[in-house]
């Protein structure tokens, strides 16, 4: 489980049972982030001026991505 869902709270073991409670609800969502979001391809026009803030957006959002994809593995 991501330390990120312990931080700040005085009672870590109650949180972590919230949090395993919702185990299933993040699945789905794990679902549908890996089949609507995921992995943009990299930018291979680079004739457009603009190409490398295209090719910085997708790399941000396949960031993005993977981070949410870390924090919904809940794994002890």
């Amino acid at each position: 489980m991501h330390t990120a869902w312990l931080k700040g709270h005085k009672d870590k073991e109650a949180r972590r049972n919230q949090i395993k409670a919702c185990v299933g609800a993040f699945d789905l969502l794990k679902e549908v982030l890996e089949r609507d979001f995921k992995k943009r391809d990299s930018v291979r026009d680079y004739s457009n001026p603009n190409w490398m803030a295209e090719q910085i957006a997708v790399n941000e959002h396949n960031a993005v991505v993977d981070d949410v994809l870390r924090l919904l593995e809940i794994k002890e």
